[in-house]
């Protein structure tokens, strides 16, 4: 799975356990495990995680709580980013959310 620089140390410590994606299916499923990467095409990967929820939900129902597990303090900082990269807030957009939990590992293999 891709994401920003900004969220490589928060899945790493642990703050950031969701992710919100506007895909038109799911391209994970609960229990898969994915490596996080910075880059499209990159063998190289910062992390691995296994999806631990999978489900829709429009943006403008989103919570204080979700956005903590965003990684975020406050829904403000998330709205932020969110338009950062993906050039518009829509409150009724459905995006799927998912939740996942960091896999530890003492291999050190690909990774940044």
């Amino acid at each position: 799975m891709l994401f920003k620089q900004e969220h490589k140390q928060m899945i790493l410590d642990g703050r950031k356990t969701a992710t919100r994606r506007a895909w038109k299916k799911p391209m994970v499923k609960v229990g898969g495990i994915y490596k996080c990467k910075l880059q499209m095409l990159s063998k190289k990967y910062f992390a691995k995680i296994q999806v631990t929820k999978l489900y829709k939900q429009c943006l403008g129902d989103m919570t204080k709580k979700d956005a903590n597990k965003e990684g975020y303090e406050l829904l403000r900082h998330f709205y932020k980013i969110w338009v950062e990269i993906n050039k518009e807030w829509i409150p009724l957009q459905e995006v799927y959310v998912i939740e996942f939990e960091l896999i530890k590992s003492s291999s050190t293999e690909n990774k940044w």
